[in-house]
């Protein structure tokens, strides 16, 4: 899944920060999120996913 997140990310050439402060979540979450550490919320996920979607 972190994977998935990297690559939308790469293809809108976006950085982390970008994405982090667009989904209200911190950098540092953000890169856990695409090394595959931790557990993500679905709500968290979602977050991702719409700013993928309006981005």
């Amino acid at each position: 899944m972190g994977g998935r997140v990297r690559e939308m990310r790469a293809l809108r050439s976006m950085s982390r920060r970008e994405l982090a402060q667009r989904s209200g979540l911190s950098e540092r979450y953000v890169a856990q999120i695409e090394a595959g550490k931790g557990n993500v919320s679905i709500v968290r996920l979602l977050r991702i996913a719409l700013v993928f979607r309006c981005g």
